[in-house]
C-alpha cells in the first residue's frame, strides 16, 4: 500500500466512529431529510466556497466555506446546513451562545445573498431561507440533534454587527 501526500490512513476506531455517525444521521428524521432525502428540485453543494465582497463597504473582500447549501429554484427556497461537533448535544444551546453561531449563520447568509445576486443573477429576497445546525456528539454514542437557526430578529442583529465590524475593518 502506497500512501500519497493527499491521503491519511485513519484508525479502525475512527472508522467505527464515522460509521456510527453516518448511521445515526441516517436514522435521525430531520438530519436525514437535510442530508440525504432531498427533493429532486434541489441543487445541493457541500463544502461550498464563496469568495465575495461587500460593495457598499469599500468592496471589502470576504470568504465563506459553507458545509452544505441547497437551492430550490422551482419552489424558491434556500437551506443552509452547518455541521458541528459537541461534547453534549443536549447542552448545545450553550455552545450556540458561547461561539456565537448565529453570527456565523448571518455571515453565511450574506455570502449566499451575494452569490445569488452576483453569480446567479437572482434576487435572494424572493426565496425562503432556512438554516440548521446538525450537532454531532463526541460521546461514545455520537448522538445527533438538529437545531433550527432561523430567527429573523437575532439574524438581523448579527447582520448589523457584521456590517459594523466590516466597516471598521475597511
Amino acid at each position: 500500500l502506497q500512501i500519497g501526500s493527499t491521503k491519511k490512513v485513519i484508525s479502525f476506531a475512527d472508522l467505527h466512529m464515522l460509521e456510527t455517525i453516518k448511521k445515526n444521521i441516517e436514522d435521525h428524521i430531520a438530519a436525514n431529510r437535510l442530508l440525504y432525502d432531498v427533493p429532486t428540485t434541489y441543487t445541493c453543494h457541500n463544502e461550498f466556497h464563496i469568495n465575495w465582497q461587500v460593495n457598499r463597504i469599500n468592496n471589502i473582500k470576504c470568504k465563506s466555506l459553507l458545509d452544505r447549501v441547497c437551492f430550490d429554484h422551482v419552489n424558491k427556497k434556500i437551506i443552509l446546513i452547518d455541521l458541528k461537533t459537541t461534547v453534549n448535544v443536549y447542552d448545545f444551546a450553550h455552545s450556540v451562545e458561547e461561539y456565537d453561531y448565529y453570527r456565523q449563520i448571518a455571515y453565511y447568509g450574506l455570502a449566499i445573498q451575494w452569490y445569488m445576486q452576483e453569480v446567479l443573477n437572482l434576487n435572494s429576497e424572493e426565496y425562503d431561507f432556512e438554516a440548521y445546525i446538525i450537532a454531532i456528539g463526541k460521546d461514545s454514542e455520537n448522538q445527533i440533534r438538529v437545531f433550527n437557526m432561523k430567527n429573523d430578529k437575532i439574524l438581523s442583529e448579527k447582520v448589523d454587527l457584521i456590517n459594523n465590524s466590516l466597516q471598521k475593518i475597511s
